[in-house]
């Protein structure tokens, strides 16, 4: 950056209008940023961050995890976007129901059927290992969260119906319904192909999947999981990838 423009942005934080004093605060974070490493910052002025009903909520959701509030918003559009398809909800891997929240009520009086066994992760395998060293690699029961508090958060909707177990263990339960949304959550690549061989088929015409973490390098299970199910089953749906990290199937 030339002098005249460390001026300028100077001149703009000291008296400038709101405006011009925003976007030398992003511009100084973005610095700050890429002098630790290579962090993004996004664009600023986005539409959606003035929902602040909805930023409210997730920020009450998710005190410790900020960084997924791009991924909960795109999750209730896509569960909003599938009003008009038949079937119901499931979400596998709910945690401590944030994303239930949002898919509960976008849609109200259709069921969500949540799947998670409440004790963390399976044991992952080496196909889970992130071959970056500077990832930290997952360990069995990491993510655990506390079923009680689950449906403490989940309370006030009567759509929720929940399936404690290890997936796929009480995939059985749900054996005759048909589905307009699944939401794969479970970042490790058994649990990940066990979720898509059972709900694909049953995702209606013009249904939607979400993966979750299908485009993170943190989770290179859930990425093959993905890859070897299309792959075997010769699956010609397109997975979409998000900027967000999600991966996005919508069943022709």
């Amino acid at each position: 950056m030339s002098m005249s423009r460390y001026f300028k942005a100077l001149c703009w934080f000291i008296a400038g209008s709101k405006s011009q004093r925003r976007r030398v605060r992003l511009e100084g974070a973005r610095i700050a940023a890429s002098l630790f490493g290579d962090f993004p910052i996004g664009e600023d002025h986005k539409l959606w961050l003035k929902d602040k009903t909805f930023r409210k909520k997730f920020a009450e959701l998710s005190p410790l995890s900020p960084y997924s509030e791009e991924r909960k918003w795109t999750l209730r559009e896509f569960a909003s976007f599938v009003q008009n398809v038949p079937g119901s909800m499931a979400e596998c891997g709910c945690f401590e129901g944030g994303s239930a929240y949002f898919l509960a009520q976008a849609n109200p009086q259709v069921k969500l059927h949540l799947f998670d066994s409440f004790e963390g992760l399976s044991t992952p395998t080496e196909m889970d290992n992130p071959k970056d060293e500077t990832i930290p690699k997952w360990e069995q029961g990491d993510l655990s969260a506390s079923e009680s508090k689950t449906r403490r958060v989940l309370s006030q909707f009567k759509n929720v119906v929940y399936h404690k177990g290890w997936i796929p263990d009480k995939f059985h339960e749900v054996i005759d319904e048909q589905f307009r949304l699944l939401h794969i959550d479970v970042d490790l690549y058994q649990p990940t192909f066990d979720s898509l061989e059972f709900f694909y088929p049953k995702v209606s015409k013009g249904g939607v999947i979400i993966l979750d973490d299908y485009g993170f390098s943190t989770c290179p299970g859930a990425f093959q999981a993905t890859m070897d199910y299309i792959e075997e089953n010769r699956i010609s749906d397109h997975i979409i990838t998000l900027t967000t990290g999600q991966g996005i199937i919508i069943k022709k």
